[in-house]
């Protein structure tokens, strides 16, 4: 629960006072944001977002917030010595719009915030968004839901950010099309960039830096429209990053079956159910019969030694698929844990390094029967 304390100004308008910072990682706002045009730099960009941050789904009025520079330069990966450049990001922000499209080709400019006071004798920032932008951050019935703030605050590239929000707004679907035309007006490009310097110094540094360092993984473009010999359409497909690995270690374990042509290769190793998330929910794998084909059972046994089934059925396929989910399920709890109990010392963003770490405990198993469940 964030801790607020209201003071009172002049004409009875409250300050919430932010006394721990920016607690909140989620953002909602308009799906219009997204598509919107703005000159806005990265560090703009990424202001935006964190302050959007403190906007609650009930919300029906902004609020005036304040917060201390050092927990201000903290949230945005200031240097603490740099103060100077929060002063000059408040005077930036004051006079920076999102120009939204209206039928007709018509559009309109919306200042962002009417408030940005940077107090020197008390080091502390207060700001407000502007009312005239309340369609697109408040009551909202449809909008952007980004779910980590993080990810677009480590971005170094505004145009890792613009496509990242581009993407979480189509985040139920697996795909989005986009025009090339539309996409250099929104970005506010050079028109002297044809496809390639597009692709060169705009969406294959973006693509990248958003596979690195986010939630989402994206491919690289489909050409999906020409005119003449001119790119004028691509199409970009997407998903979440853990269920992309979940997929890929699922069929590296299965893959390792069709290998050995035997079961006996997941001897050992840990399973957890569907229904269970706690480390006392695992379950080592002591034994596996398969009865001549017609029935499948992968067996658990006690610190007793009685043996109980995690398994049976009679389909192969449904047997390994099953199998591997749970194994997955294990390893990624185990991984969690080390996570939660490593952090910050560690860094954990690199899904490499989370592949490779998951590899290392199927392996510890595998060739260790007494390997620790943990």
């Amino acid at each position: 629960m964030r801790k607020i304390q209201r003071l009172k100004m002049a004409k009875n308008t409250d300050i919430v006072e932010l006394k721990e910072g920016f607690t909140r990682n989620q953002s909602n706002v308009s799906n219009a944001i997204a598509n919107a045009r703005t000159k806005m730099t990265a560090l703009e960009l990424k202001t935006f977002y964190q302050v959007s941050t403190l906007i609650q789904i009930d919300d029906t009025e902004f609020k005036e917030y304040e917060i201390s520079v050092s927990d201000f330069l903290k949230a945005l990966n200031i240097s603490d010595s740099n103060r100077e450049q929060v002063v000059k990001l408040c005077r930036r922000l004051i006079r920076q719009v999102f120009e939204i499209n209206q039928e007709n080709d018509d559009y309109i400019a919306y200042t962002i915030f009417s408030r940005m006071h940077y107090k020197h004798k008390e080091q502390k920032i207060s700001m407000k968004f502007n009312e005239e932008f309340r369609p697109f951050l408040l009551e909202l019935k449809q909008f952007t839901k980004i779910q980590q703030v993080k990810y677009i605050k480590s971005f170094d590239s505004k145009y890792s950010i613009r496509f990242y929000a581009l993407l979480k707004d189509y985040r139920k679907m697996s795909q989005r099309d986009f025009n090339l035309e539309n996409i250099f007006n929104i970005f506010e490009l050079p028109k002297t960039y044809n496809y390639t310097r597009f692709y060169q110094y705009v969406l294959k540094p973006a693509i990248d830096e958003i596979n690195a360092k986010s939630d989402l993984w994206v491919s690289e473009p489909e050409i999906i429209g020409k005119k003449g010999k001119k790119i004028t359409d691509i199409r970009l497909y997407f998903g979440n990053q853990n269920e992309k690995m979940s997929d890929d270690f699922i069929k590296e374990l299965i893959k390792q079956y069709n290998k050995f042509k035997s079961f006996n290769v997941f001897a050992n190793c840990r399973y957890l159910a569907d229904s269970f998330n706690t480390i006392n929910d695992l379950m080592k794998i002591t034994r596996i019969s398969t009865e001549k084909n017609t029935y499948f059972r992968a067996y658990h046994s006690n610190s007793f030694g009685e043996e109980s089934c995690i398994i049976g059925t009679p389909n192969k396929d449904d047997f390994l698929n099953s199998l591997a989910n749970g194994i997955y399920r294990a390893i990624n709890l185990i991984y969690e844990k080390e996570k939660k109990e490593q952090l910050p010392t560690m860094q954990w963003q690199d899904e490499k390094d989370k592949l490779k770490r998951f590899k290392s405990i199927l392996k510890e198993w595998q060739e260790n029967p007494e390997a620790k469940i943990y």
